[in-house]
């Protein structure tokens, strides 16, 4: 007789995952995955265990992670951050092996699952560089510096965490627009805080800040930035698709030098 098979269903936060992963450790049932409720969709002859969050077994997980060293811990971080439907799944396979073999399996990457949480934390760290180096903060009429972004992956803790000890004396606002989330820094705390709606729309629409809602100086160093960057390029040796290469294009939209 053919064994029942299961997947485990959570809220969609990083403790919902890490409580699933270890529901499904303990459990005795063939649990075949581990999914985001909302992204998930029913399968024939597959039934659902839909779990209440336990704050405290996902704590116990990550610090048992982070105890094993290698990478582990970080998988789990970066592979909720980067949103990935299966992200859990692969956790829950590397963490039965984990289990059975000890920390240095997080590094045995002939392993389909170690490998696939390998290649997705690669990708939100490499993101998470790219973008300390490509935001660009505005400084409004109020005297705020303000940032937005549209990241492929939910990297703002990585870089709020950057300008908090690169501007560490300034107050400034980092807005990720594909998800709604905004961080604000009062030169002690971070703290989320909502944007203004009317805002939000006007910046998606016109892909800039209105001047009259920018302090003079940061207007007429955008034109100074703007100038130097057309005095040092040379039309003749212009290569488009090289410089998408380079730097795909979706990350230009915000970029003060790119008209």
């Amino acid at each position: 007789m053919r064994s029942e098979h299961y997947v485990i269903l959570h809220d969609g936060t990083m403790e919902g995952m890490l409580h699933g992963v270890s529901a499904a450790v303990k459990s005795e049932k063939n649990v075949i995955g581990i999914y985001a409720e909302a992204e998930y969709q029913a399968q024939l002859f597959v039934n659902e265990i839909r779990i209440n969050v336990d704050r405290l077994q996902a704590e116990k997980l990550f610090t048992y992670l982070q105890k094993l060293g290698g990478e582990a811990a970080r998988y789990a971080l970066n592979g909720y951050l980067s949103e990935d439907r299966d992200a859990g799944t692969h956790l829950f396979l590397m963490v039965k092996e984990l289990l059975c073999r000890g920390g240095g399996f997080s590094q045995c990457y002939t392993h389909d699952s170690v490998r696939y949480l390998a290649r997705l934390s690669q990708k939100v760290a490499r993101e998470a560089h790219r973008f300390t180096g490509l935001i660009r903060f505005r400084i409004l009429d109020n005297g705020l510096q303000y940032a937005p972004f549209e990241p492929d992956f939910n990297i703002i803790g990585y870089c709020s965490r950057h300008f908090q000890h690169r501007l560490k004396n300034t107050q400034w606002i980092l807005h990720d627009l594909r998800r709604g989330q905004a961080v604000y820094w009062d030169c002690k705390t971070l703290k989320n805080v909502q944007i203004d709606r009317d805002f939000v729309e006007s910046l998606r629409q016109n892909g800039e800040i209105p001047d009259n809602l920018l302090n003079n100086s940061e207007i007429y160093y955008q034109e100074l930035w703007k100038a130097f960057h057309q005095s040092i390029s040379n039309k003749n040796r212009e290569n488009l698709p090289l410089q998408r290469q380079r730097m795909a294009q979706r990350y230009w939209k915000y970029l003060v030098e790119i008209p």
